[in-house]
């Protein structure tokens, strides 16, 4: 389980923003930012979706911990179900073509184009939500929502 910690800026209706701190995720020591970062915009800020009644002061310190086993099946959703309608679009496009005797290398193609886009749109990923807990505690950890 990759863990980082983060420091409150603000916490109002129900959203959360945290600053990440420090470039790498405990016992990562290349600081790839990867796994960590995944939520974070370009300016290194958090948004987050809490329980409307969580309070998380201004400047308090949180640990994000990012479950491996979620992030590979987000992973999954996100690009193997894609590379997956690639190959079935371009296989379907080729049998239709050999069937119609007709185009079969455009059809493959307009196959591998729409399997492609067709896959894309219906497996758009949903990123698992991080725990968070107090840092340097190792007190119930509260889900946040997917987002």
């Amino acid at each position: 389980m990759a863990e980082r910690d983060a420091e409150v800026l603000q916490c109002t209706d129900g959203r959360l923003s945290l600053r990440l701190l420090g470039s790498a995720c405990e016992g990562c020591v290349g600081g790839c930012g990867g796994r960590c970062s995944l939520f974070a915009g370009n300016d290194g800020v958090v948004e987050l979706e809490v329980p409307s009644d969580a309070v998380h002061p201004p400047g308090q310190r949180l640990r994000l911990a990012m479950d491996d086993g979620a992030l590979r099946r987000a992973a999954w959703r996100g690009y193997g179900r894609v590379l997956l309608g690639l190959l079935a679009g371009a296989a379907a496009g080729q049998a239709l073509g050999r069937a119609l005797d007709f185009h079969a290398d455009a059809l493959s193609l307009a196959g591998l184009v729409l399997g492609t886009f067709l896959a894309a749109r219906f497996s758009k990923p949903r990123l698992p939500g991080p725990l968070l807990t107090p840092a340097g505690a190792d007190e119930t950890r509260e889900n946040t929502t997917e987002s």
